[in-house]
């Protein structure tokens, strides 16, 4: 938990602005993703909107299914508390998904905190490489 101790002033700072890139926490299964952001959240005062990735992805496929994907985008991109999205590893070997999911989360960005969680296991190099692509993504061990 060192690690997460040393991130969680740079998570609180990023719960509290938006930024021009969202951040990404990335680490093993059980290294403390989720309690770091937590507690940060806490720490921050703030109420924050938690999603799975997966449940996100699915909402905004939908919405493009349905022609109504500029509404969706909007009213994610208008609510101003933090948005804490969970599991961005469930998008592995999906890249059209991914690539929609991202230009959604990096407009959101520009106007409200957006945080990401993955965890990062065998065979997610693909994921890891994706997020580096966009987010600030911080290692935790």
């Amino acid at each position: 938990m060192a690690v997460a101790a040393t991130l969680k002033p740079h998570v609180v700072d990023a719960l509290c602005r938006a930024r021009r890139r969202p951040l990404a926490l990335c680490g093993r299964s059980r290294a403390g993703k989720t309690t770091l952001l937590r507690e940060a959240v806490r720490t921050a005062g703030r109420q924050a909107v938690w999603r799975p990735a997966f449940e996100l992805a699915g909402e905004l496929v939908e919405a493009i299914r349905c022609g109504v994907q500029e509404s969706y985008a909007a009213a994610l991109v208008a609510d101003s508390r933090p948005l804490c999205v969970e599991h961005m590893e469930d998008l592995r070997e999906k890249p059209r998904t991914r690539e929609e999911l991202c230009r959604l989360l990096s407009r959101a960005a520009r106007h409200r905190p957006v945080l990401l969680t993955a965890t990062r296991a065998r065979g997610d190099a693909e994921v890891v490489v994706w997020l580096r692509s966009w987010t600030e993504l911080r290692f935790l061990s």
